[in-house]
């Protein structure tokens, strides 16, 4: 797949959600939300096989989840820019989603819905904790490369942490991604959620500072003990 800048339509969010029930009649559109949803960009990609997503072993327990299932694991259809400084692009992003365990776990591993746009294919993902409703202290963090290309389905990145990291009930904590410091020309994609289920726990930052607002949710999972 040849990843080139080509020509995006820049749209603004109330045309986004009209274009983004549009390019559920066809498998060439998607919808990349940028600033939050504040922007959009229209890009078009060829279909792309799908590959069975590697499920996490059953002796986890499902601490949060917004992954489907079979060939619907994540959207191909819309997804969250994940942008460093050199991506022509006018501002960067970095985009979080919130979870509230229902009970106290360990978590052991954690998968996300990411495909790959442009430039360099890596991709940096944490586990966070909550600093008064956005992200704060980094608990734990993975380090992806070769992400698979952009529009495709079902492959996912899974980190795992044996030693585990200790959440309680009730309290909010986040699974955040971006790109490697050093490498600002990366384009990722973190897929929506299959079933576009929003909710409140949503967060970006484009360089000045988290903000949470109502959006949908991202596509991850979180497991664990």
């Amino acid at each position: 797949m040849t990843k080139s800048m080509g020509s995006g339509l820049f749209i603004g969010l109330g045309i986004l959600a009209i274009s983004v029930s549009a390019s559920a009649q066809g498998s060439n559109t998607g919808i990349v939300k940028l600033n939050g949803g504040r922007s959009a960009i229209l890009r078009m990609a060829p279909a792309q096989p799908v590959t069975t997503a590697v499920l996490p072993p059953s002796n986890l327990v499902k601490i949060y989840s917004t992954l489907g299932t079979g060939n619907n694991v994540y959207s191909t259809l819309s997804a969250d820019g994940i942008l460093g400084t050199d991506t022509g692009q006018m501002l960067p992003e970095m985009v979080a989603n919130g979870f509230r365990p229902k009970a106290d776990h360990v978590v052991t591993e954690v998968q996300v819905g990411a495909t790959h746009f442009q430039g360099t294919n890596v991709l940096v993902v944490s586990v966070n904790q909550d600093n008064h409703g956005v992200p704060g202290k980094v608990l734990h963090t993975w380090r992806f490369s070769n992400l698979p290309d952009a529009w495709t389905c079902c492959t996912l990145q899974t980190g795992k942490y044996a030693k585990g990291i200790p959440v309680q009930k009730g309290k909010l904590y986040w699974v955040v991604l971006r790109p490697e410091k050093q490498f600002q020309d990366t384009w990722d994609f973190w897929a929506h959620n299959f079933a576009e289920k929003q909710g409140h726990y949503y967060s970006n930052n484009t360089g000045s500072g988290w903000n949470t607002s109502y959006q949908v949710l991202a596509a991850v999972g979180v497991f664990g003990k």
